[in-house]
């Protein structure tokens, strides 16, 4: 009789002082936001007893998975902005407000000055100096550009790596999980703090990708992309890949085949970096777009002693497709004069053919591809002194300030300072016309980038406003479903005590029970 109440009162020991370490722990993790309130299920039996049925894990699974989509969605943003904040910083617009419009300008109006004035010393130097300024300018921010593209490949193999860590840990854990439970399974199943270890690296693991989680009965998780790429099943994991000569994440298949993912991802750090770094592609092709409309277009007029050249000011996209005017071209020259009509059907590869065909080699026509794409006509003259006349004034002896293809190669024509010396005085009022529009042309584009940055970052700030506010409710939700009260938890283990005490108290009475029945034999 006393073996067999020893050991229930033994058994009943056991139970409440694991319940009290059960408690002890909800008290120590009360500021762990990863840990989920673990409550001891005690059953009584019959004829005579109690078990640690369960220990039951307070947590909503469907709020987790919302909290950590939308940090996803948060981590993303933080990191566009970040780099949003740095291409600002690049450029003085958004810090002192000049920047690139101060090039332009002073430029500009160092050409208008010099057509005013084609004779003055001063203004001559003025553009040449105006030009190197804007040529340097330009090289400095494409080099900014370039190194901060160039510093979130590093960051992407950061991120990368980050989540290959995660996803072997997570495979690890279920394994873990799978141990443990069979293990715990009669003693109450204790093995779920694994479980908070599991959530504290799948929030991890969500700030770096957009992930969608499935739980099975026992807690081990299958883990794939938004788009449903496995990262993570059973005791598996698949890793990612980054391909920087590409900009590409890659994800590796266990047959060694690898699939771009990064139009399959919605959310976390890496998506927020492939946003980036397209946009950051995109600023550059703006600010090249800026460059190359500047080589196309700006032109000095010279006399014949500078050129042989002359240009067709109407550039055009295509040179194949009609120019919808119509006019007429002479050419003057020994053999001359000879004049070339075209109609409004004509193109200006159409013009182009005119001209070579009836000039005998006096005049020679080519067409050009300007660094923009746009196409214009230059016509090289045998003579200096032969001379060509357009009714619609779109033909001029001319040569451009700025030479190359794009801004890295963009240099001051080499004959510039000679070209600045021979001036075509009747035409520099014309071309102080053409210069306002090449002004405005290029304000345009410039602008338009600094517009559509200003704007990418503000659109981004008001969402990630948003979507913080809405990640704050959802982590507050999740603390008043799963988080720890510590006056509970106290109250308690003040039970728990109590109980463990009486308990006690029943061995002890026992014991003296037995030494007096010792005493009487």
């Amino acid at each position: 009789m006393f073996g067999a109440t020893f050991g229930i009162v033994s058994y009943a020991l056991e139970i409440f002082k694991k319940s009290t370490d059960i408690r002890n722990r909800n008290i120590i993790n009360a500021n762990n936001p990863d840990y989920a309130r673990q409550e001891p299920l005690i059953q009584s039996f019959s004829p005579a007893g109690i078990n640690l049925d369960d220990i039951i894990r307070s947590q909503n699974f469907y709020y987790v998975s919302l909290r950590n989509q939308k940090l996803s969605l948060v981590s993303a943003l933080d990191v566009s902005i970040k780099g949003h904040s740095q291409v600002e910083n690049i450029f003085q617009e958004f810090i002192q407000g000049l920047g690139g419009s101060e090039y332009l300008n002073s430029f500009f109006t160092s050409y208008q000055n010099l057509m005013k004035e084609p004779t003055n010393q001063g203004a001559r130097s003025g553009l040449l100096n105006s030009s190197k300024s804007l040529i340097s300018y330009l090289k400095d921010r494409r080099k900014d550009l370039d190194g901060l593209l160039n510093g979130t490949d590093y960051e992407m193999r950061q991120f990368i790596n980050k989540i290959n860590n995660l996803t072997k840990k997570i495979a690890q854990i279920n394994q873990d999980i799978l141990i443990g439970y069979a293990q715990t399974y009669a003693r109450g199943k204790d093995y779920k703090n694994l479980l908070d270890e599991r959530d504290k690296y799948l929030r991890e693991l969500s700030e770096y990708i957009g992930i969608r989680v499935q739980e099975d009965e026992l807690g081990r998780v299958r883990v794939e992309t938004d788009k449903g790429i496995v990262l993570v099943e059973n005791k598996f994991n698949w890793e990612l890949k980054y391909d920087a000569g590409n900009r590409r994440v890659l994800w590796k298949s266990k047959d060694g085949s690898e699939v771009d993912i990064g139009g399959f991802l919605t959310g976390g750090k890496v998506k927020g970096l492939l946003d980036f770094q397209s946009d950051l592609i995109k600023y550059t092709n703006q600010l090249e777009g800026l460059a190359k409309r500047l080589i196309s277009d700006v032109k000095l007029p010279l006399t014949e002693q500078a050129t042989l050249n002359w240009y067709w000011f109407k550039h055009v996209s295509d040179p194949s497709v009609p120019l919808g005017i119509s006019g007429s071209i002479t050419f003057n020259f020994s053999g001359g004069p000879i004049t070339i009509n075209y109609s409004s059907n004509y193109s200006l590869n159409d013009i182009i053919d005119n001209i070579n065909d009836n000039l005998g080699g006096s005049f020679t026509a080519n067409l050009v591809q300007n660094p923009d794409s746009i196409y214009t006509i230059r016509i090289t003259s045998s003579d200096p002194s032969y001379t060509i006349l357009d009714s619609n004034n779109l033909i001029h002896r001319s040569e451009p300030v700025f030479i190359g293809n794009g801004i890295m190669d963009m240099d001051i024509n080499p004959n510039l300072v000679s070209y600045l010396q021979s001036l075509d005085y009747e035409k520099v009022d014309q071309f102080m016309v053409f210069s306002r529009e090449w002004w405005e042309g290029s304000k345009a584009v410039y602008n338009s980038f600094i517009d559509n940055l200003s704007s990418k970052q503000k659109d981004l700030r008001e969402k990630h406003q948003i979507e913080s506010a809405l990640l704050n409710s959802l982590e507050a939700r999740i603390q008043e479903m799963q988080g720890v009260s510590i006056d509970e938890e106290f109250i308690e283990l003040m039970k728990l005590q109590r109980t463990y005490e009486a308990i006690a108290r029943t061995i002890k009475a026992m014991d003296e029970l037995i030494q007096a029945t010792l005493n009487m034999v």
